[in-house]
């Protein structure tokens, strides 16, 4: 009898080797390490016959390339029957393949906009899933689509892909934040974008930044600016604030405040709408990111001044970037020996923390930390370092 599994291939008519085909492209796009392909075929053969199960890797894998869930693959572990048990299963219809009609490129931009407006409020965890989901009927459509319908999948495309770049480098993982930036960089540059192009180049400088290459960030970041005079403010703003907060990991605290300054002017003059690529781009946000480079400055004083400022201006729908706001005044009441005002915006940080799930606010929390290190024993320090313990955990 065959397994699940077995069934999922032969409905395709793949060979084993058609599959481990396609498992190392679901492999690359999930941020995921396969075996040597002797060995892959081998977990293949025994996974198919029922020998072994397959572990959570693998089973995002198999239902990355059978785009089915595991419970539809046989992976998921035996509950008691339901009474949906006994339902009759209805015939699958023969799918036409879609074409990027307006109709549907219309759904991926509402969704895509839903999307962007619960990001901030509820953060990265419950959203990849959702906007990866949309990603097989994205390439679908390019594999399809000619001239202007191509551009506007194309766009889609570079938009969903970044969007996924930035969920993962909120979740922590740099590697897959990197890949699908990198996709929609190759989206960009068949538009002939100069505007999204920049845009991308940023986000990956700020990707590079948080992995602690400076110096990478920095030439990305230059990358971005490079055809300043076709890119809009929005844009020019954020780029102008990677390379800030390049200069201030590598210690140039002169061209660090020179970038800023052009950012927050920018900022304060672009007008920002849903069309924008970075409607985020407050002056508030700016300010933010300048309170962050003046804390790798070793100027807390700067950044006191600056973060308690800007939480007066915060937007309510901003949740996730206030967690972080909060995460960086903390640090900066730490280094000033602060202690009781750096527990306070350390707890509601941590609180937010715990709602988004944002590695990115977390990563924040662990630098205040060991500059809390020498009120370790005081009762409230430890409550904040046990409640940090156990999010690492989780």
């Amino acid at each position: 009898m065959k397994t699940k599994l077995q069934a999922a291939r032969a409905a395709r008519g793949w060979s084993q080797a058609e599959l481990m085909d396609a498992m190392e492209d679901a492999a690359e796009r999930l941020g995921t390490e396969l075996p040597s392909r002797s060995s892959l075929k081998t977990q293949v053969s025994m996974f198919e016959n029922g020998r072994r199960r397959p572990g959570d890797d693998y089973q995002a894998i198999f239902c990355e390339v059978y785009h089915a869930t595991r419970f539809e693959l046989g992976l998921a572990i035996e509950t008691a029957p339901s009474q949906l048990d006994s339902l009759p299963t209805l015939p699958s219809p023969r799918l036409a393949t879609p074409q990027a009609s307006p109709e549907i490129l219309d759904y991926l931009k509402s969704v895509f906009v839903q999307h962007m407006h619960a990001e901030p409020l509820v953060g990265p965890r419950f959203l990849v899933p959702a906007v990866q989901s949309q990603v097989p009927l994205i390439e679908q459509l390019c594999k399809e689509a000619s001239g202007q319908a191509r551009a506007d999948v194309l766009r889609v495309g570079a938009r969903y892909s970044e969007f996924l770049g930035w969920l993962y480098q909120d979740t922590g993982d740099s590697q897959a934040a990197m890949l699908w930036t990198n996709r929609s960089l190759d989206y960009a540059y068949e538009l002939d974008d100069p505007a999204l192009s920049a845009y991308v180049f940023q986000r990956r400088s700020n990707i590079a930044a948080e992995a602690g290459q400076a110096g990478y960030a920095i030439g990305l970041a230059n990358a971005a600016l490079k055809e300043e005079g076709k890119i809009p403010g929005d844009v020019r703003a954020v780029a102008l604030r990677a390379r800030a907060n390049s200069y201030a990991i590598l210690g140039q605290g002169d061209d660090c405040a020179r970038a800023i300054d052009t950012a927050r002017a920018l900022a304060d003059a672009t007008s920002l709408d849903e069309a924008s690529l970075a409607p985020y781009c407050s002056v508030s946000y700016i300010d933010m990111e300048a309170a962050s480079c003046a804390l790798q400055l070793q100027r807390p004083e700067e950044a006191v001044r600056t973060l308690e400022a800007s939480l007066t201006q915060w937007p309510a729908e901003q949740q996730r970037d206030r967690g972080l706001c909060l995460a960086r005044l903390a640090t900066a009441y730490a280094q000033l020996e602060d202690v009781e005002a750096a527990y306070s915006a350390g707890t509601q940080a941590a609180a937010i923390a715990q709602a988004t799930g944002s590695a990115r606010i977390l990563a924040e929390l662990g630098r205040l930390q060991s500059h809390l290190g020498r009120w370790r024993k005081l009762v409230e320090i430890a409550e904040l370092n046990r409640l940090l313990g156990s999010m690492k955990g989780s």
